[in-house]
């Protein structure tokens, strides 16, 4: 099976291949430049040589009072000993003398000697590049002209210029292995630092995946690999609180449901042993806890049903004032009989789209929730305002209070809290997430301060507050 490359061996060859790329590009980018510079530098060489040759031409043309084959052949001299490839021609621009003629006669092909033509078959080899030609004056009267080129690459350089092309090129290459090597190492530690963390995320994820809720990255830094790592320990935080939650779930559910189908079979296997009468205060007892049941099995459902969105809403623009003085007064009755105070502040006149239905029910569960959880001798108050934005419904008691440690799981699906499971009058742990759910629903919010300032909860519901229907 093929070995497949890592992540970070493909990062470090890509900076690799960028790294090479880079340097190639600034090497030939400066090796152009040089050449250029260097090719400037050798045609001002030649540029001088030719004005210096066309002065030497100029001073034989004065001493010999012409052309002479005498003063040509000196001059091909001087320019071979100064390693120069050089012509003097007229000023017709025919070549007089070329001192990189083959040596063959005659020497001068522009020069006749009395009854000869001028025509020669003296072999002229074309000059290198870079020529320059320049003119040749004898005091202001020009004689002719020179064209003047390197006999050879290199001839016209001095061993300084020799040894700094020299230096150049091998700098130039040496700076792009260095930058090579350089970029290349750089860009494998950096991989691997990068890859490192993101390795560790993968890690973590496959363990997660395997079923290890307690691992995690312990990364915290602010790049966006970091946020990652976070991001993915906060996600691993929140599963396991689920699948705690989950557990405690089920263990609730089944505590609820055992505690009622005991007691029904208790009651049964008693009447069918004969040690109970089968009359009517006995299966009483029956219908009693089948009725607990299916009190709990209809509020799972009702929960499930309104978290699935599910659950129908007849929206209609109206006073919030309504659902709120019908759970009052469904509740004024049970309150009044554990000896709790009803204060109810409901002023009429507020608008709000909402289903009267479900929000009796969320204001019902929250009345119910404070009965609970109130003492006798104990105050309930219910109390409607509005901000100009929101209706704001709160329901406050005087009660046990809500512990520091329990108010983040409140709205949780089952949770109650210890206090809660002591009392007698403790409900299934639903009320609350019905709440919740109606509110959030409704486009509202739902919160609660305890013990803070008074004893006792505070439970604070805020629906946004609609346009009253003008009446025709």
């Amino acid at each position: 099976m093929r070995r497949r490359i890592s992540l970070g061996g493909e990062l470090g060859f890509a900076f690799a291949a960028v790294a090479a790329l880079t340097a190639l590009l600034i090497a030939a980018v400066l090796g152009v430049t040089w050449q250029r510079l260097f090719e400037s530098y050798v045609q001002e060489r030649v540029q001088a040589s030719a004005t210096n040759f066309a002065r030497v031409a100029g001073s034989a043309f004065h001493t010999y009072g012409r052309w002479d084959s005498s003063a040509l052949a000196w001059l091909a001299d001087f320019a071979r000993a100064n390693h120069l490839r050089a012509q003097v021609l007229d000023l017709n621009g025919e070549i007089l003398v070329d001192s990189g003629t083959v040596t063959e006669e005659p020497m001068f092909p522009g020069i006749a000697e009395p009854g000869e033509s001028v025509e020669s078959t003296a072999e002229i080899a074309p000059l290198k590049e870079p020529a320059v030609k320049a003119p040749v004056y004898v005091g202001t009267v020009q004689v002719g002209s020179v064209v003047v080129a390197s006999e050879s690459p290199g001839s016209l350089l001095t061993d300084s210029d020799l040894r700094f092309r020299s230096a150049s090129t091998n700098g130039l290459g040496l700076a792009a292995a260095l930058a090579l090597v350089l970029a290349t190492a750089g860009g494998v530690l950096y991989s691997r630092s990068f890859t490192r963390p993101i390795v560790k995320v993968t890690q973590t994820a496959a363990a997660l995946r395997a079923g290890d809720m307690n691992a995690r990255t312990g990364m915290s830094g602010d790049d966006a690999v970091g946020s990652l790592g976070r991001t993915l320990d906060e996600m691993a935080v929140s599963i396991q609180a689920e699948r705690e939650f989950e557990r405690r779930l089920t263990a609730d559910v089944a505590h609820e449901l055992r505690t009622p189908l005991m007691a029904i079979q208790a009651t049964v296997e008693a009447m069918q042993d004969g040690v109970l009468p089968a009359d009517g205060e006995h299966l009483s007892v029956v219908r009693d806890e089948a009725v607990r049941m299916a009190r709990l099995t209809d509020s799972i459902l009702e929960l499930s049903r309104l978290e699935n969105r599910s659950a129908p809403f007849r929206m209609a623009t109206v006073d919030p004032a309504v659902p709120l003085s019908r759970a009052v007064e469904a509740h004024r009755a049970l309150l009044e009989s554990l000896d709790l105070i009803v204060v109810a502040d409901v002023p009429e006149g507020l608008c709000v789209s909402a289903d009267v239905d479900r929000l009796t029910q969320a204001f019902s569960n929250l009345l119910s929730n404070a009965a609970r959880y109130t003492p006798e001798g104990g105050t309930v108050g219910v109390r409607l305002r509005g901000d100009g934005k929101n209706a704001e419904i709160t329901v406050s008691d005087t009660g046990i209070g809500i512990r520091e440690e329990q108010r983040e799981r409140i709205f949780t699906r089952f949770y109650r809290s210890d206090e809660a499971r002591e009392r007698s009058r403790s409900g299934f742990g639903i009320g609350l997430a019905v709440v919740r759910e109606i509110v959030e629903q409704h486009g509202g919010s739902v919160s609660f301060r305890s013990n803070d300032p008074e004893p006792g909860t505070t439970f604070v519901v805020r629906l946004p507050l609609a346009r009253k229907r003008s009446r025709a």
